[in-house]
């Protein structure tokens, strides 16, 4: 829950503020008075300064664990917001290729749908692939907020680990337009800017990205033809074109009597993408694709001091309007090498045309008041309402096209963020709502029956955070929580291709401890130190994971399966000399242990229930250990006035971990190795930063860089990016 600065109050909390101040001024009067006073009666007060802490700030001193990516000063780069987060401790972002390729998102041990993410405080869950962070250009965000464990009431949502929040840029009048080109024929392009009426208050608010790429980069694979591995060679990725085009618009008023902020707007986004592997590299296509467009009317309303000074109270509404499109229609299977044999069934996985048709409504409020200027309540409601429609020449008699797809949630989240002296406390209550309907086999023979069903299921959620001031910069952190995260639609409903519903799932559930603490100082006015350490816990039951064991591609489905316990640490070191040389190193490790003693599988004879082989041991296919380091460089008055210089190396570590359960031996081949990740970034800006060009390589050494399932990301490239900017 965050607390919020309010420009209008009660007399009592402005005198409270300028305390210490007026104490300040009285004493310094008082002695010139004392000193002066045989002489002239003339007093001399020195000139006061007063220091507004920054927002990031702000938020850093609230009692969550809480980190701030400002983004500013990669506002020159061609990284995604995905790419920017991967610095930050505790984070991986476990991608399967190059641009637009399938990602998995981690925090401190949770990924997937266990971690909710927000767009200017508003939940993303369904705005197609279109609207994901690794479309999103750096130079979109002002600030990311990542939460770790225990997420803000005001955020509103069922995030059993985390929450990552993108804020967008809120300058009053500006533009800022980009382009960049890059290896593998990567092109990005971004266009934000914002127009106000000081008078009027009338203000327009944009933002618009551009993505493309032909991901052509070389893998080294071992080509199958036939039956038969072929000895390990380098090959180009051939079918694996990604293109994404996206923007926001807002039209509104600001600062009138009525509404501190109320804006209508829109978003549209839709990508093209091409699918060159499975699961695994083993698994190669040659011409299935995938397709997604959304449309998605907002109203945001905002006003602070609502009818009694000290209740403010903000709301937004959309829905949300996605079709998805998957084609796969061509009947060989394709191998490295690009030959093709053919394949009954005339597709390379399932023939298929499916088209989904998904509306959501959503409808999000806060509503927080000040009891004193200590004591603050905050409330939010959070409704969300999935319906989905599909279709599929190919199957035009399928049960799942015609039997009903919904999927309604809310949340509603009471806190109280207190204050006494150097301690700072929130305390809060959630509640998790679901109501889905879907359908079931209800029939005795083998001749199908199906019947339609609705589930509901109530859960509520508690915790406590708190933050102590040892002194004015060393700050010590503590949280708990018992979290819930309810099934999101294609878990619950599936996908009528190659996942089945699964109307019985019920919610993942966590209990989360963070221990952390953060000091800062100076030494000779000249060196800047930051330090971060966090110790994390998590014991989390019922798990949502998807099931392997069917030997069908339709009988896959998600089940509830899984204990594990989470323990681990994170720290973070930061200098700054002066503001011309910064550096900063971070490492994290999670042990992340398997506490399942039984496992549920499927095969063709039904459910089997056996001992888990991996109880006891680390979870596979998830790094345990990593870290960053940046090393940056600022040259200010470059090449005459206005001009400026930044040139920052980047090394991202990743140990060696299993692909498969480590009891298999020290010898398991299944390994994903130790790897280093060398890039180098350097801008040049004329003009106070109007003009900009900055040149990029990542992957210095040529690499061979793996993450899910040893999936092979691209080897060293070159970006080139030119930006103009221009602000009132």
């Amino acid at each position: 829950m965050m607390v919020k600065k309010m420009t209008l109050y009660p007399k009592g909390i402005r005198v409270l503020l300028l305390l210490p101040l007026i104490w300040t001024m009285h004493s310094r009067l008082a002695i010139a008075q004392d000193t002066t006073r045989t002489v002239s009666q003339q007093k001399e007060i020195d000139a006061v300064h007063i220091h507004k802490k920054t927002e990031s700030r702000e938020i850093k001193e609230e009692p969550f664990n809480v980190n701030v990516v400002e983004t500013k000063q990669y506002f020159n780069s061609s990284l995604d917001i995905n790419q920017l987060l991967t610095r930050t401790t505790g984070i991986r972002v476990r991608e399967d290729g190059g641009l637009g390729s399938n990602f998995n998102f981690s925090l401190n041990g949770f990924s997937g749908k266990s971690l909710k993410f927000f767009l200017d405080g508003i939940p993303m869950d369904n705005f197609g692939s279109s609207f994901s962070l690794n479309n999103f250009p750096a130079n979109m965000a002002e600030r990311i907020e990542v939460y770790k464990g225990v997420v803000p009431v005001s955020l509103g949502a069922d995030a059993l680990g985390g929450a990552i929040n993108m804020v967008t840029r809120r300058n009053l009048n500006y533009m800022d337009v980009s382009y960049s080109v890059g290896s593998f024929n990567t092109h990005k392009a971004g266009l934000n800017g914002a127009y106000t009426n000081e008078k009027t208050g009338l203000a327009i608010r944009f933002n618009g990205f551009y993505n493309y790429s032909d991901n052509n980069y070389k893998v080294n694979v071992e080509p199958i033809r036939g039956n038969v591995k072929l000895p390990e060679q380098e090959v180009k990725r051939f079918h694996d074109g990604y293109s994404s085009l996206g923007g926001q618009i807002e039209v509104g008023v600001r600062d009138k009597p009525f509404a501190d902020q109320l804006f209508i707007g829109l978003l549209a986004g839709q990508n093209d993408k091409d699918i060159q592997t499975g699961v695994v590299m083993d698994q190669v296509f040659g011409a299935m694709t995938q397709s997604s467009n959304s449309v998605i009317p907002t109203l945001k309303y905002k006003k602070d001091n609502l009818f009694v000074d000290g209740l403010d109270f903000n709301l937004y509404a959309a829905y949300n309007s996605t079709r998805n499109h998957f084609v796969d229609t061509v009947g060989l299977t394709y191998n490295w090498l690009q030959e093709t044999t053919p394949r009954s069934g005339g597709a390379e996985r399932q023939r298929t045309q499916l088209r989904q048709r998904d509306g959501e409504s959503l409808l999000t409020a806060n509503l927080a008041y000040a009891l004193h200027h200590d004591h603050r309540l905050s409330l939010n409601y959070v409704i969300t309402d999935f319906k989905r429609k599909s279709s599929d020449v190919e199957q035009p008699n399928n049960v799942a096209y015609t039997m009903p797809q919904r999927l309604q949630k809310q949340n509603l989240g009471f806190g109280l963020d207190s204050r006494f002296g150097a301690l700072r406390t929130n305390v809060f209550a959630k509640y998790y709502g679901l109501h889905a309907e879907s359908f079931e086999n209800i029939s005795q023979t083998q001749t199908a029956e199906y019947a339609e069903i609705a589930t509901n299921q109530d859960n509520v959620g508690y915790g406590l955070a708190g933050t102590y001031f040892l002194l004015p910069r060393m700050q010590l952190k503590a949280s708990y929580e018992h979290a819930y995260r309810l099934p999101e639609p294609l878990e619950l409903l599936g996908d009528g291709l190659f996942t089945i519903r699964n109307e019985t799932l019920t919610p993942e559930k966590s209990d989360n401890i963070n221990i952390g603490g953060l000091y800062a100082f100076t030494v000779n006015q000249a060196h800047n130190f930051q330090t971060e350490a966090n110790f994390i816990y998590r014991n989390s039951t019922d798990f949502i994971r998807q099931e392997q064991g069917r030997n069908q591609p339709t009988g896959r489905k998600f089940i509830n399966v899984g204990d594990v316990r989470t323990t681990g640490i994170e720290g973070e070191i930061r200098y700054n000399w002066k503001n011309r040389l910064y550096s900063s190193v971070n490492l994290s490790y999670q042990n992340i242990i398997d506490k399942t003693e039984f496992t549920t599988g499927g095969n063709l004879s039904g459910e089997t229930t056996q001992p888990n082989l991996n109880y006891g041991y680390k979870v596979p296919n998830i790094p345990y250990l990593f870290g960053n380091f940046d090393l940056g460089l600022q040259l200010p008055k470059v090449g005459g006035k206005g001009g400026a210089a930044n040139i920052q190396y980047r090394l991202n570590f990743i140990e060696e971990y299993y692909l498969t359960p480590e009891q298999l031996g020290a010898n398991n081949p299944d390994m994903i190795p130790r790897q280093f990740a060398h890039s180098i970034l350097a801008d040049y800006s004329i003009g106070q930063g109007k003009y900009n060009i900055a040149v990029e390589c990542h992957n210095l050494t040529n690499s061979r860089l793996f993450d899910n399932y040893k999936m092979q990301k691209p080897g060293r490239s070159f970006n080139v990016k030119i930006r103009y900017f221009i602000q009132k």
